[in-house]
């Protein structure tokens, strides 16, 4: 090979390496993203409990996931967002969902869930109409920013919560938004007995980060990438509180109790336990078939595994709840008898809702975490508890419940 075909050649390569890099210009570990937040809003319900700064935290974590340096800068809340807006800044967090902020910013998955009660002295009125009681927020809050969105503008601002609550106490203001977990850890730092408040449960509210259009469109690969490190940098879910499983409880028990006695589940289950046990070959096959069909939406293949009678039982209960999102009947072995809506998998065996509902006592009840569900935008939580039939254990019951709905207009 001449000079001259050398010279061509790595003039070739080279402009090959250049190219690519440029390609990959957005995935460069020294690109630095540059995020806004103020003080409050980096602090979430569960981490202030761990004396964390959780959002921090979060954000912190994913980023070091990622090939892209993040540089912090603390500012007064709305300055933030106009800094967004001009471009000037990538992001900012945490927030909760607003189509103020979606005209010029797009909201990750949540990084943190936060549960908000309407609190007020005991024995005033409950919340009914905003517009005719007082109310207090915190500066900078997300509290602030709903009453903001929803028209309430006639309200007291604080800097903090256990000043306003100090309001509340002195009947300058009837009622606080608040997340629960700040407003306890607030109460008990003024040395506030519960005897002289009482609560409602309101909503629960995702926050996550929000990423200007300008960012996102000079690093189209960015979104995706940082939403798929969130599962592994914050926590999938929270319990609920010992109060919110007891008023769930008493909301669903009658309800349960009805349809478990029911004289189609009882013969059901009874010739259902004349055909076990499976052999484990024989479970992992229908699984294999129950997943496949499943994945390619093809419904006959499930709906022939299930019992046929208690299909249309079980769909009629849950369309007649509005709180049930989805009904799960199996048998000892953990196989699915009846389901509404389909399942992803036959076998629930292994599973926690399984094996906890196997092992209770009759009567007990057992929670799953909330998990907020993106696709639908819905809190939900899993129940499971045993089905005996003359004081013999003959499966589970696993109850798939819309948090809002069953602890909606419920007093604490």
């Amino acid at each position: 090979m001449n000079i001259g075909s050398v010279f061509r050649a790595n003039a070739a390569i080279v402009a090959l390496m250049a190219f690519a890099l440029q390609a990959n210009s957005e995935q460069s570990a020294d690109q630095q993203v540059l995020m806004g937040t103020n003080e409050a809003s980096a602090y979430s319900a569960e981490s202030v409990s761990k004396g964390q700064q959780g959002a921090l935290v979060y954000v912190d974590c994913i980023f070091n996931r990622l090939p892209y340096r993040l540089k912090m800068q603390f500012q007064p809340w709305r300055r933030v967002q106009q800094e967004v807006r001009k471009g000037a800044v990538a992001g900012f967090f945490t927030a909760m969902p607003s189509p103020v902020f979606d005209q010029f910013a797009r909201l990750s998955n949540p990084l943190v869930l936060e549960k908000w009660y309407w609190f007020s002295r005991t024995g005033t009125s409950s919340v009914a109409d905003l517009k005719n009681i007082r109310t207090g927020a915190i500066l900078g809050s997300h509290q602030q920013q709903w009453l903001e969105f929803n028209g309430v503008t006639d309200y007291l601002a604080a800097q903090d919560l256990p000043q306003l609550i100090k309001l509340l106490m002195a009947g300058r203001i009837n009622v606080i938004l608040a997340d629960f977990n700040h407003f306890q850890q607030a109460a008990a730092s003024l040395e506030l007995s519960p005897d002289v408040y009482q609560s409602q449960f309101f909503r629960y509210v995702p926050l996550g980060v929000y990423f200007g259009h300008h960012f996102l469109e000079q690093n189209p690969r960015f979104f995706k990438q940082f939403n798929q490190q969130i599962p592994r940098c914050v926590p999938k879910g929270f319990a609920l509180s010992k109060q919110e499983k007891s008023l769930i409880y008493d909301r669903l028990s009658k309800v349960v109790n009805h349809w478990l006695g029911h004289q189609l589940l009882q013969e059901r289950l009874l010739w259902h336990k004349k055909q076990e046990p499976l052999s484990k070959a024989e479970i992992h096959s229908r699984d294999h078939t129950w997943r496949k069909a499943f994945a390619e939406g093809d419904f006959e293949p499930m709906l022939a595994m299930q019992d046929s009678k208690l299909a249309g039982f079980v769909s009629l209960w849950q369309n007649q709840e509005a709180y049930i999102t989805e009904l799960i009947i199996t048998n000892r072995q953990g196989v699915n008898v009846a389901v509404a809506p389909y399942t992803s998998d036959y076998w629930q065996g292994d599973e926690t809702k399984h094996i906890k509902g196997m092992a209770l006592n009759v009567g007990q009840w057992w929670f799953d975490d909330v998990v907020y569900d993106q696709s639908t935008r819905r809190f939900q939580s899993q129940l499971s508890l045993p089905i005996d039939i003359d004081d013999e254990r003959l499966g589970v019951i696993t109850i798939g419940i819309d948090i809002e709905k069953a602890l909606e207009g419920l007093e604490f």
